[in-house]
């Protein structure tokens, strides 16, 4: 469930019987019980995660729940000519230029490195415009914003946060750009 989604459609002690449904229905899957939210504090779900923008928060696990920066970001580039409705873009921290908005996203992925020890995952929004929110890395219509040489340094801090995480995923072939067969 999604910030308050589960807590308000199911209040009071509804909203535990609800994750306990969930949990009996598969126990083998691990639950996010209110993705953002403060439901968090009840300790119901598998994960304590936060939403906070435009830079990732700090977030500890528990002695029950793992870390996650559920929702991080909203940084953008308003492209003339490819708003959904022009002049009227939202983000949470706008760059005039397209540089700005990756140096930007690495600093943000070098603070997420930095933490590797506590927290367990993390999610940028977002990857395209949508709407009036114009913080994508691609325009609504899923053109590109960046030159390749940006692009590239996204992909670079990207893949320097999960290297961070675990050195050896370093090796494996599809982060040197080749797909294997199967």
């Amino acid at each position: 469930f999604n910030e308050k989604d589960c807590w308000t459609a199911f209040p009071g002690p509804a909203f535990g019987d609800v994750i306990r449904r969930i949990r009996a229905l598969d126990p083998d899957r691990l639950v996010d019980s209110d993705s953002g939210g403060w439901a968090n504090n009840f300790h119901l779900g598998d994960c304590n995660d936060v939403h906070t923008y435009p830079s990732p928060g700090d977030v500890d696990p528990t002695d029950t729940q793992y870390a996650m920066v559920g929702e991080f970001g909203g940084l953008g580039v308003f492209v003339k000519g490819r708003e959904w409705a022009p002049g009227r873009c939202f983000a949470y921290r706008h760059f005039s230029h397209a540089s700005g908005q990756v140096g930007e996203f690495s600093k943000m992925c070098r603070s997420l490195q930095s933490r590797v020890d506590s927290v367990s995952a993390s999610v940028y929004t977002q990857t395209t415009d949508v709407e009036l929110e114009c913080d994508g890395f691609l325009t609504f219509d899923r053109i590109n914003k960046f030159t390749p040489a940006e692009t590239a340094s996204i992909r670079q801090a990207n893949e320097a946060t999960i290297h961070a995480s675990n050195p050896d995923l370093m090796h494996h072939s599809v982060w040197k750009g080749h797909r294997s067969a199967a």
